[in-house]
């Protein structure tokens, strides 16, 4: 049975406009059981679109922001001597899992690949989680999805998502949205004036590009944005 957390429910509906279909797609993946992966460049929505799928889901949402130094202890668990005592401390993923939660892994390849081997029994049919250190497996109950996210046009070839991680996941192709909607985003997020967040500059740029003179993700100056113009339904 799943265990509730309600630290992690988000409670307010979060702020986000939907461009295509993703939240159905999004729904779906989860119904049947299916993790996700969300690609696209920084700042364009990926992160508050898994706050909004919580929260529609009502399920608790666990993130971890990925980076170099990202063990496979940090996301299952570890011992650690408190009180004198050996005790077992669940990860984030490990605590996802038996919570029926949603674990959201943030920029997936900025952590090593021995890191993330751990999610393939996650990611397909098995959905069960190795906890090796106490020769458990975890199953996850159907409340559990597991959702990953990274940049493609912003990291480099050393860094690209394996194939035997990326076929596993239901992918959605996410880019910065128009400027009327990015302008009316802008508006709501800052509480400026939204013919003031219509002023305000914006960089022309193509999908995972970096146009010069931009940020590190390229697009439009201010990346306060969601959205999603191009969904890709197939498992790749």
């Amino acid at each position: 049975m799943a265990i509730k957390s309600d630290k992690f429910f988000i409670e307010k509906q979060p702020y986000y406009k939907p461009q295509a279909n993703e939240i159905d797609i999004a729904t779906a993946a989860y119904e049947h059981n299916l993790p996700l992966l969300l690609k696209g460049p920084t700042g364009c929505g990926k992160t508050r679109f898994m706050e909004y799928m919580a929260w529609r889901l009502e399920r608790p949402l666990i993130t971890v922001s990925c980076h170099d130094d990202l063990t496979t202890s940090d996301l299952v668990g570890r011992y650690l001597i408190r009180s004198g005592e050996t005790v077992w401390i669940d990860g984030p993923l490990a605590l996802a899992v038996k919570a029926g939660g949603i674990c959201y892994l943030d920029e997936i390849v900025e952590a090593r690949k021995d890191t993330t081997v751990v999610i393939h029994p996650l990611a397909d049919d098995r959905r069960t989680l190795p906890i090796e250190k106490r020769g458990e497996i975890l199953t996850a109950p159907k409340e559990f999805m597991l959702a990953i996210s990274y940049n493609p046009g912003y990291q480099s070839v050393l860094k690209d998502l394996k194939p035997s991680t990326r076929q596993r996941f239901v992918a959605i192709e996410f880019s910065y949205p128009e400027p009327e909607l990015e302008a009316e985003i802008v508006a709501h997020e800052s509480g400026i004036d939204e013919t003031l967040a219509k002023s305000i500059p914006c960089v022309p740029w193509t999908p995972y590009t970096k146009p010069e003179g931009t940020g590190p993700s390229g697009g439009c100056k201010h990346e306060i944005a969601h959205p999603c113009r191009k969904v890709d339904t197939r498992r790749n």
